[in-house]
Formats: C-alpha cells, sequence, structure tokens
C-alpha cells in the first residue's frame, strides 16, 4: 500500500459491485500483502462497512 501522507474524506459514488471488489481486495491484503499494511486495510474495511 502507499504511504498516507495526510488525509482527507471524499465522497464518490461507486456501484455495488465496485465496493464488494474493493472489499476483496482489501481482504487479500491481509494473505498477500506486507503485515504492515493489515492495519491500515482493516481500518479501511470498517469504514466501507460504516457506509454500506
Amino acid at each position: 500500500m502507499a504511504d498516507i501522507k495526510s488525509t482527507a474524506t471524499y465522497t464518490v459514488e461507486i456501484t455495488a459491485a465496485e465496493l464488494a471488489l474493493i472489499r476483496r481486495a482489501l481482504k487479500l491484503v491481509h494473505h498477500y500483502g506486507d503485515a504492515d499494511d493489515w492495519t491500515p486495510a482493516v481500518a479501511l474495511l470498517g469504514d466501507l462497512e460504516d457506509t454500506a
């Protein structure tokens, strides 16, 4: 994953299928990504669940 230098909130329109693909990709970080990337991936997954 990229190093995050700052944070902001954006509103974007995506389809349910696109959201599902994003969630699946983030879950793959656990198995195929660096250990350091897992915590930010879980946080983003949580944020996505809150908005579903």
